[in-house]
């Protein structure tokens, strides 16, 4: 009797692995996706360096691929009603390029900036000011003993000083040796001193976990000490509360993953379709931005 049991339990386990294994047919999404559509990056600095936007296509999630880059656009930022403007020329890969002379910048905080773009007789425009930043006054190094979440080793803290005032928003960029961290988990982004509008903080150091935003991070997310001789270069940048917006969303939609997933969606943006009077992909943000670099010794 037990034999027999036994022979008839490896049967309905080899059934039941059959029926499983006969239903591993490929499953195909079904995707909203019809037509490629403008993504506009413009991202610009009042720095004496070249500015450029970047335009591209979107492309289907589910096929994958490279974006197609957009080549054929005329582009000019101006400022203050047209005062001044800038033309920004195609160079290669969908990139434009605006050269500054010597010494001179893109304006002044306080300057307003509209975004023109001409493409296949369509005009897309947006519109940004050039908001204040904070004041970086030190990176520091602290060594950390080794945990189950962190390996031995330093770690920067960047002390940035949100100026009194309410609602300024900043992205903080830093550099390990000329290097841009840009993982998803190493964007840093501030609502004054701290990550949101929701606290009650302002006119003061960014608190601890911002300060630590100028570390690196491996792909599963764990803590890359700092080694000796190792540079590290904190960039402050403002940004608008959409541009703030838009970087916190974006995040979160590259980080979603796991049981409490939420759907896929779209950053907001500031860039207009003027005939259509619809927001296109992307955003238009000119920063002024404060630097500080500081070598491990």
């Amino acid at each position: 009797m037990r034999f027999t049991t036994i022979i008839t339990t490896t049967a309905t386990l080899l059934l039941l692995g059959a029926i499983l294994f006969s239903c591993e047919d490929p499953i195909e999404v079904p995707s909203d996706f019809e037509e490629p559509q403008l993504v506009v990056d413009a991202w610009l600095e009042n720095t004496n360096t070249p500015q450029t936007i970047i335009l591209s296509e979107t492309v289907d999630y589910f096929a994958g691929g490279q974006p197609n880059t957009i080549t054929t656009a005329t582009i000019q930022v101006c400022k203050n009603d047209g005062a001044t403007c800038y033309d920004f020329v195609h160079t290669s890969d969908g990139r434009y390029v605006w050269q500054p002379a010597a010494d001179e910048t893109l304006g002044s905080v306080g300057d307003n900036f509209a975004l023109s773009i001409e493409l296949d007789d369509v005009i897309y425009t947006g519109q940004a000011l050039l908001r204040r930043t904070t004041r970086l006054d030190s990176i520091g190094f602290v060594f950390e003993e080794e945990t189950i979440l962190f390996e031995e080793g330093f770690a920067a803290e960047a002390y940035a000083f949100d100026l009194p005032g309410r609602g300024d928003t900043y992205w903080m960029k830093t550099y390990k040796n000329d290097t841009l961290l840009n993982r998803a988990s190493e964007l840093t982004i501030a609502f004054d001193a701290t990550f949101d509008a929701g606290a009650d903080v302002d006119g003061t150091y960014f608190i601890p976990p911002l300060r630590r935003g100028a570390n690196p991070f491996d792909d599963d997310g764990a803590f890359i000490p700092y080694q000796l001789g190792d540079r590290v270069r904190v960039e402050v940048h403002s940004i608008s509360q959409e541009a703030f917006q838009f970087l916190s969303i974006a995040t979160e939609q590259i980080l979603n993953e796991g049981l409490f997933a939420v759907p896929l969606a779209n950053s907001p943006s500031n860039i207009v379709n003027t005939t259509t009077g619809e927001r296109i992909l992307g955003i238009f943000n000119v920063a002024e931005v404060a630097t500080l670099e500081r070598k491990l010794e």
